[in-house]
């Protein structure tokens, strides 16, 4: 593993790098930083694959302008970074909020992107109100941690998720709470026919059957849209956090539609 940062002019994104071969770059959900795939990196080096995992502006040591900002700025620090590699394309993967800014990245710069692989991608079916009251809870300081455990089973696992086991291997991570509210505001302000195809790159959409948050309705409508161009996966007893749930299942499916391009 090395750690890399990525000079943009304005803006400075923290990398970690893992692996060695074709590259896959990995844009992790609201508010998260690039360790949320530590578990699940190592899953694809074993495969042959060189990863890149993002800290967007403002998480780990990425720096950036955080006022105003659209979906748009945050594709082009990815398109930045592939730039830098001088790499003729890559494959893209957004898991939850990092979806949609990788389907912004497919289609604003769509001679830099290989693939585009989502994972839990929502965007037009939003969830129901219950849910999103349970989620919004996550984001309130004071909120105990019994309190917390049942907001976070209740809108990102499986109900048949053994949660303690997942907690266990979450706990002790940090919150980002000025780059998770950024990253909101840029989300409202980009209108979701500006990325919601994602380019024109063949696609693979990974959604959970139990994700509450991205609702399975909006992979099948991905595929709906583009039936030629848009494989899709539902896994079983799989939610929001599915890389934590069915990390293997995940992987399998993205090798196998990453086999198409060797």
């Amino acid at each position: 593993m090395s750690i890399k940062i990525f000079d943009l002019g304005n803006v400075q994104i923290e990398t970690i790098v893992n692996g060695s071969g074709e590259l896959i770059i990995l844009l992790p959900g609201l508010g998260e930083d690039a360790t949320a795939f530590d578990n699940f990196t190592p899953l694809l080096n074993k495969k042959g694959y060189k990863t890149i995992a993002i800290n967007m502006r403002g998480i780990g040591g990425s720096k950036g302008p955080l006022e105003n900002l659209t979906l748009h700025d945050l594709a082009n620090d990815i398109a930045g970074i592939i730039k830098n590699l001088e790499e003729q394309s890559i494959h893209v993967l957004g898991w939850a909020y990092g979806n949609r800014v990788a389907r912004c990245l497919a289609e604003d710069h769509p001679d830099l992107i290989k693939s585009v692989i989502l994972l839990a991608a929502g965007g037009k079916v939003p969830p129901d109100e219950e849910t999103s009251k349970e989620f919004a809870k996550l984001w309130n300081p004071n909120l105990s941690r019994e309190e917390r455990l049942k907001a976070i089973k209740f809108s990102l696992f499986s109900y048949s998720t053994d949660m303690e086991t997942v907690i266990n291997s979450m706990s002790g991570r940090k919150t980002w709470p000025e780059a998770t509210q950024a990253q909101s505001k840029a989300n409202f302000a980009t209108p979701v026919k500006e990325w919601w195809n994602g380019g024109h790159a063949p696609m693979l959409v990974i959604q959970g059957n139990d994700d509450r948050m991205a609702v399975p309705e909006n992979g099948q409508i991905l595929k709906d849209n583009n039936p030629d161009r848009v494989k899709l996966v539902n896994i079983e007893k799989a939610g929001h956090l599915m890389v934590f749930e069915k990390p293997n299942q995940v992987v399998k499916e993205i090798i196998s539609f990453l086999s198409n391009f060797k």
